[in-house]
């Protein structure tokens, strides 16, 4: 086998000394290659823009191309990648225009979920986000961005799934993973981070003491610093 190829199997989580579908057996190989897809994308390891190739992604995980195939309609489906003439699949490549409009949506679905999760959150709800506020917090005091990015996702995805409305927090979701792509190429400086946690705090001092209203404006205040941060960044002139 070669070098190239055992480095690759193991990026994916393959192991070169047993039969690639040993590894997988455990779960539906399309999960499977969706989700390993999908944790690529959002970590940047896949960037926009770039192919998604089935007989590539097949030879690199060492199965067929039907469940690489269906793992990739999938993230057509998701919104994390598109369909080009000529190319086929590409991951998805957003502008920050794009980041505007989808901040707008998940305004509208976020608020809405935080209103009815402040009556129906559970503790384990609670005690989840406290986790991820937690997490930010050190990821702060390490100035780790990429860690920050990856609580801030976990936090709005929870707050989505608050509601305990699948399919509310269903798409709070995919809109959180699509933002996260369209304001990649917006810079972050440690300022904005301490800011955005002290403003999830905020919303989650709210929805501890079951105060819809506050909650919702808490998040408000959240949402309009975000887009106040975009239209500057959209209005320098490199981005003309």
């Amino acid at each position: 086998m070669s070098r190239d190829r055992l480095r690759s199997q193991e990026q994916y989580g393959v192991s070169a000394s047993r039969k690639p579908q040993a590894k997988l057996q455990s779960e539906r190989l399309v999960d499977k290659v969706h989700g390993l897809l999908h944790r690529d994308i959002l970590s940047g390891k896949l960037l926009p823009g770039q192919p998604l190739s089935v007989p590539e992604i097949s030879r690199q995980l060492g199965v067929s191309r039907s469940p690489v195939r269906e793992a990739v309609l999938q993230l057509v489906a998701d919104g994390l990648a598109w369909e080009e003439a000529r190319k086929g699949a590409v991951v998805a490549q957003f502008g920050l225009e794009d980041a505007l409009q989808l901040l707008e949506a998940r305004e509208v679905l976020e608020l809405a979920s935080v209103r009815l999760g402040a009556v129906r959150a559970t503790s384990a709800d609670f005690a989840a986000l406290k986790q991820v506020l937690h997490s930010q917090q050190l990821s702060i005091q390490k100035a780790n961005f990429r860690g920050y990015l990856a609580s801030d996702l976990e936090f709005h995805k929870l707050l989505g799934s608050l509601s305990h409305n699948p399919a509310l927090g269903r798409m709070v979701g995919l809109l959180k993973d699509q933002s996260l792509l369209a304001q990649d190429s917006v810079s972050r400086s440690l300022v904005q981070l301490e800011l955005g946690f002290k403003e999830h705090l905020a919303v989650f001092e709210a929805l501890e003491l079951r105060n819809s209203e506050e909650a919702a404006g808490a998040l408000l205040k959240h949402f309009k610093r975000i887009r106040e941060s975009l239209e500057n960044w959209l209005a320098l002139p490199r981005h003309s």
